[in-house]
């Protein structure tokens, strides 16, 4: 993240004066700066119901004006509010603004963004307090914050910290020059070599060769040589090659060096052998400074390799995604961004390993895959992957017991898959134990700032930015009796999608919650589409009736108007837009029958039907032609939806079929009869 580029001290010397909370962003001659007194008179004003001139001034849209009646506690919720949907519309106000409505007001939608936003936008003289309490929960994650932060642990005595903090700006990402000199000025004398090669490192990742030669002296003698090397290589110096040579011999050990070289070959035209580079076994002693670009690059040309049918160098570049972190490092526990291409790089290699008759590698391979994410559906697929490659390496007690791991998950995907390999049938979702949620539990809940957002806002009637606090809500959510409670929340409020999205989201932190209150059920006659619709429904708006899509889908199924119309005229009954988002069951009645056609249209493939109610009868058909038809005899249903290359219809297959397996255990139209399992909407022969 890009901290502010401060050169001179002139310019910083006076930090930007923080608005009141309502007031809009200053002009650029300062604008007006209010007092605490106005405000706090402002903030009683708005309280009391009779700031008339005052709201009407730093009103910004969407402003809810508190009413005299509403307690304390929901005024200050109200004010909250409004700041949220001020400090949304720009990334430009002050760190203090930022800083003062997060502080307050933990896990509110877009709390990421505005958390960038705020250690952007940190300046030298920030208040230390400030800063120590908006680093507490959540640490600095750019150049710019590890300096405010040593700033401010060094302004509150607590020196040790400090020095840790400018040793992370150090190697931070587009440090300022005015840090750089003033970090340098005050710690230089405690920095290491190790702390310089750590800088150098950065630099040449960044393509900073003025600065990074500038810092090259104060680096370490052992690594001096390819750090001039490698500066040589990304400046395209005629001399690099006679540089690189008495190094090459560390282009296995160094990660830096071999992502230069392999750069500056691909730069040159001569991507093969760049491959062939990253493809070589290596065992890094010097770590890549930026492990997400590490992998990034590794994914590109892994990808590269298997477009080129190069199968056994795709396998090779990518299988080697350990050696970029210390051993034993938890990958769950980096950032997305690195869990991401973990993932990926884990999958590639682990199904490029089947293909080539590595099944015995792919085992473990799939293992790391399941272990590098943190949600239940990774955990479930790298099982369920890491099974099948055990069976075909005649592995059966080691497929047995990933396929057991994978069937802790009876609701997911692969857990449904797995539990057919085991001859197990999937388990009718519990109703909600009764959980001894104690008085104190219950008081705390309800006294959160979220929940009472929640509440006020389906009071005001705003269902749309209900919802994202009902999703904000969820992922909060910790402790089984917050669940409970949550669950409980959604039945008082008419929104069905918290209970559901409290499921979802407990399952991506890893956490399960398979109950009867994250299915609901709606009011359906058509016995043979009752389970998938309520799969389709589940997934495309949580049970929300009011939901719309960035695109104009509306309401239970997510129907685009132009489809809502014509599938009226097919039905034969009047269309009326309104309805869509206002009557559950005139759209669930739209929208099955148009998946009906759909399944029909795809010859009652309930994979293909469901890829293209997501992605389009065009897109299914082009995936067809490229990956070849999975329902023709022998086909692997199961390959070919991993296949699809679009994520979003890939987990949307998977995620709608699971819905419908849980609920064919609910479906009160298949008695006496036995509920269906996934293979048979698969339209597989064999289970599992």
């Amino acid at each position: 993240m890009e901290p502010k580029n401060i050169n001179e001290p002139s310019s910083v010397s006076q930090p930007e004066q923080s608005l009141p909370i309502g007031c809009s962003p200053p002009d650029k001659d300062g604008g007006p700066n209010m007092s605490s007194m106005r405000r706090a008179a402002l903030l009683l004003a708005l309280l009391l119901g009779t700031a008339t001139a005052a709201s009407t001034q730093y009103a910004q849209p969407g402003y809810v004006q508190p009413t005299a009646s509403a307690s304390t506690a929901a005024a200050d919720v109200a004010v909250s509010l409004n700041d949220w949907r001020r400090l949304r519309q720009s990334n430009g106000y002050a760190f203090q603004d930022y800083a003062r409505f997060l502080i307050t007001n933990p896990g509110w939608p877009g709390e990421i963004a505005l958390r960038r936003a705020a250690e952007k936008n940190m300046v030298p003289g920030e208040t230390p307090a400030t800063v120590l309490a908006f680093f507490a929960a959540t640490p600095p994650v750019s150049a710019n914050g590890f300096a405010r932060y040593a700033d401010s642990l060094a302004a509150s005595g607590r020196s040790v910290e400090a020095l840790a903090a400018a040793r992370e700006a150090w190697a931070g990402s587009k440090l300022s020059a005015w840090d750089e000199q003033n970090i340098f000025a005050r710690y230089g004398a405690q920095f290491s070599a190790a702390d310089h090669d750590r800088r150098v490192d950065r630099l040449l990742l960044e393509n900073d060769s003025v600065n990074a030669a500038r810092w090259l002296p104060y680096t370490s003698a052992v690594r001096r040589a390819a750090f001039t090397a490698r500066l040589a290589l990304l400046k395209r110096d005629p001399a690099a090659e006679s540089l690189y040579t008495p190094v090459m011999a560390q282009v296995t050990t160094d990660a830096g060096l071999m992502m230069d070289r392999a750069r500056y070959l691909q730069a040159a035209g001569y991507d093969a052998a760049a491959r062939q580079l990253l493809a070589r076994p290596h065992q890094f002693a010097a770590l890549p400074v930026d492990t997400e670009k590490w992998y990034e690059l590794l994914l590109a040309n892994a990808k590269a390799a298997l477009a080129a049918r190069n199968y056994q160098q795709a396998f090779d570049i990518a299988r080697q995604l350990d050696d970029a972190v210390p051993a034993g490092t938890d990958i769950s526990l980096k950032s997305l961004g690195v869990r991401d291409d973990y993932t990926s790089l884990a999958w590639l290699a682990g199904e490029t390993g089947l293909s080539l008759g590595r099944a015995a590698e792919s085992v473990g391979i799939f293992d790391k895959y399941g272990k590098g994410g943190r949600s239940l559906q990774v955990s479930a697929k790298g099982a369920y992957w890491a099974g099948r490659a055990a069976t075909q390496a005649s592995q059966f007690a080691a497929a047995t017991e990933h396929f057991s791991r994978a069937a802790a998950y009876p609701d997911l995907f692969y857990g449904q898959l797995a539990l057919e390999r085991l001859g197990r049938p999937v388990p009718v979702p519990t109703v909600q134990a009764a959980l001894a949620v104690t008085p104190d539990q219950r008081t705390a809940f309800n006294q959160r700032r979220l929940v009472r957002a929640v509440r006020l806002l389906g009071g005001q009637g705003r269902r749309d930015e209900q919802g994202l606090f009902v999703r904000a809500l969820s992922e909060s959510l910790k402790t089984e009796a917050d669940r409970v409670l949550a669950t409980e929340l959604a039945a008082q409020i008419g929104r069905q999608d918290l209970a559901v999205w409290t499921a979802r989201s407990a399952r991506n932190g890893g956490d399960s919650f398979y109950y009867r209150s994250a299915y609901p059920t709606l009011t359906f006659s058509d016995g043979r589409l009752w389970s998938i619709t309520h799969g389709i429904t589940r997934q495309e708006s949580s049970f929300d009736r009011g939901a719309m899509s960035g695109v104009g889908a509306r309401g239970m199924m997510q129907l685009m108007t132009g489809t809502a119309r014509e599938q009226a005229g097919k039905l034969g009954i009047g269309y009326d837009d309104g309805r869509l988002t206002s009557d559950p069951s005139y759209n669930v009645m739209l929208g099955s029958a148009y998946f009906s056609r759909l399944l029909s249209n795809f010859g009652g493939s309930y994979p293909l039907a469901v890829a293209a109610y997501n992605a389009g009868t065009g897109n299914v058909r082009r995936w067809i032609a490229a990956n070849g038809d999975p329902r023709r005899p022998g086909a692997d249903v199961v390959r070919w939806i991993e296949d699809i290359p679009f994520s979003e219809t890939r987990g949307y297959v998977q995620r709608v079929l699971e819905n419908s397996v849980v609920y064919d255990q609910l479906n009160p139209y298949n008695r006496p009869a036995a509920p269906l399992h996934l293979s048979y909407y698969l339209g597989k022969s064999r289970p599992g």
